[in-house]
C-alpha cells in the first residue's frame, strides 16, 4: 500500500539542496523533521498548542535546530518568512489524536498558497496532501490549483482504486 506521506517526501526531495522550506500545517512534526533533514533552514506553523508541543518535542529528540516553529495560523506565513522558498507542504484536515473540530478550511488553505506561490523560487515545490474529510475543501483547493497559469505545472497524484483515498497536489514552479 502506497504511503502518502512518504510519496509526498518524494516528490519535495525532486528539489535539490532546498534553501528554505515551510511546513504549513506541522502537526505531529512529521513533515517538519523531514524538512530539517534535507532544507538549511525551516519554519513551521501550526495553530494548535498540541501540534507545537508535538512538532518541538519531535524536533529535540532529534537534535534538528535548523527549524522555526511559529505557533500561528500558516495564511500569515509570510510576517514570519521574508525570504523566498524552495518548498512548502501542506498536510490538510486534522491533527490526528486531536480535536477534530479544529480542521483547515479551504479559505484560508487559499489564501496561503497565493502567498506561497508569489515567493516559490523557480523550480520550487508545494505539496497539498488532501484527506477526503471535507469535499467541500478538497474540490476548492482543486479547483484554485488547477487554474494556475503556465509558470506552473500542477499535478494530482491519486491511487484511483480505492474509496476515500487521500491525493497529492504537487504545484512545480516552472519558470519566472
Amino acid at each position: 500500500m502506497i504511503n502518502i506521506v512518504d510519496l509526498s517526501h518524494e516528490i519535495l526531495k525532486e528539489f535539490k539542496n532546498p534553501n528554505i522550506a515551510v511546513d504549513m500545517t506541522c502537526g505531529n512534526g512529521f513533515d517538519t523533521l523531514f524538512l530539517s533533514n534535507i532544507a538549511n533552514e525551516v519554519y513551521a506553523f501550526d495553530i494548535q498548542d498540541l501540534a507545537i508541543e508535538n512538532t518541538s518535542e519531535l524536533l529535540k529528540n532529534h537534535h534538528a535546530n535548523n527549524v522555526n516553529i511559529i505557533k500561528g495560523s500558516h495564511d500569515l506565513f509570510d510576517k514570519y518568512v521574508k525570504e523566498n522558498i524552495d518548498l512548502a507542504i501542506y498536510n490538510l484536515g486534522y491533527l490526528p489524536k486531536g480535536n477534530k473540530a479544529i480542521r483547515t478550511e479551504a479559505n484560508i488553505v487559499i489564501s496561503s498558497l497565493k502567498k506561497a506561490i508569489n515567493k516559490l523560487n523557480e523550480n520550487g515545490i508545494i505539496v497539498l496532501v488532501i484527506y477526503l474529510h471535507d469535499m467541500l475543501e478538497s474540490n476548492q483547493i482543486s479547483d484554485f490549483a488547477s487554474r494556475l497559469d503556465s509558470k506552473f505545472d500542477v499535478m494530482r497524484i491519486q491511487v484511483l482504486n480505492k474509496k476515500d483515498s487521500p491525493y497529492i497536489i504537487k504545484i512545480n514552479k516552472i519558470k519566472e
